[in-house]
């Protein structure tokens, strides 16, 4: 079960204990049996919750989640192999190097403060916004005229 969710064993069975606490399976016995053999069965609890997930779209949710997850998983290999076929190719298609954003900046962080222009810094003063380096009067006397 845990190879179809992808999940660790570990996680499955935690997962397995947690479901057995909230009452929702219970260990699956055969009558003839005398031990669990890692089987589970689902309560009426379990089947409650189970139709309010179908009802809420969540099962589909999950079955579609593992479908795309399955779908990268298979179309990876092809996508790096490609990659490696064409990577001379796609080394010339960006002739900046890739530390650098569109605007010629480095995108690499030095861990220094970014430097403003205080042209454009605003400053908020007793409930006003003026635009630094302005005088609050020649504001006033902006708006007046």
């Amino acid at each position: 079960m845990n190879e179809y969710l992808t999940i660790s064993s570990s996680t499955l069975t935690l997962r397995l204990t947690e479901a057995r606490g909230l009452g929702l399976v219970v260990p699956g016995m055969e009558t003839d049996e005398t031990s669990v053999n890692n089987e589970y069965r689902i309560t009426t609890r379990g089947k409650r919750v189970a139709r309010q997930m179908e009802s809420q779209g969540l099962i589909h949710a999950v079955q579609t989640i593992l479908d795309y997850q399955q779908d990268v998983e298979s179309e990876l290999p092809d996508l790096l192999d490609w990659v490696e076929d064409h990577k001379d190719e796609l080394a010339r298609l960006d002739d900046r190097t890739p530390y650098q954003d569109p605007f010629g900046e480095s995108v690499v962080d030095t861990g220094d403060e970014p430097e403003y222009d205080d042209e454009f810094m605003i400053e908020e003063d007793f409930g006003r916004v003026e635009q630094w380096g302005t005088e609050p009067d020649e504001e006033e006397n902006d708006a007046d005229e």
